[in-house]
């Protein structure tokens, strides 16, 4: 059975995930004063027990080339949140080339406009649907991580 996962980041981003957690001690702090000690500690436990499925949910693509199928979404605590979907064949993994902007604004409400390149990888299946891979500014690295995948899947 030839399974294969890659990895697209995390799913929840980083200010996200220390809000989380902060808000989940204030709760815990605040229902320890509310409620007796046995409660206090049994709701600690309950909280603490989504600080990890928050910190370490991850977007991913499964691929199980056994039985046809390409699952697309996140994997958190040992478990896949999404549907998988049937495909007939891989057709091919491709690289867009996407110009950014960033605008930054200063306190004096002056404007600066930052313009860059960055490079996104797809997976494309035989009846036209594209799944997004992964993206850096540097090409190398982009064609690196697409060659690995591409042999892993057996694609030329």
């Amino acid at each position: 059975m030839k399974i294969i996962r890659i990895n697209k980041g995390k799913a929840v981003n980083l200010p996200i995930r220390f809000v989380s957690i902060i808000l989940m001690v204030i709760v815990t702090i605040k229902l320890m004063y509310e409620l007796p000690e046995p409660w206090s500690i049994l709701v600690a436990i309950i909280v603490s027990s989504f600080v990890p499925a928050i910190w370490f949910a991850s977007n991913v693509i499964i691929i199980n080339e056994e039985n046809k199928t390409l699952y697309d979404g996140v994997f958190a605590m040992g478990r896949k949140f999404g549907k998988p979907t049937k495909y007939d064949s891989i057709e091919k993994i491709f690289i867009n080339k996407v110009k950014t902007k960033q605008t930054m604004y200063s306190l004096s409400n002056q404007q600066n406009i930052v313009s860059n390149h960055e490079y996104r990888a797809y997976l494309k299946l035989d009846n036209g649907d594209k799944y997004f891979l992964l993206s850096h500014p540097l090409e190398e690295r982009v064609e690196e991580k697409v060659t690995k995948i591409s042999k892993k899947l057996g694609i030329s």
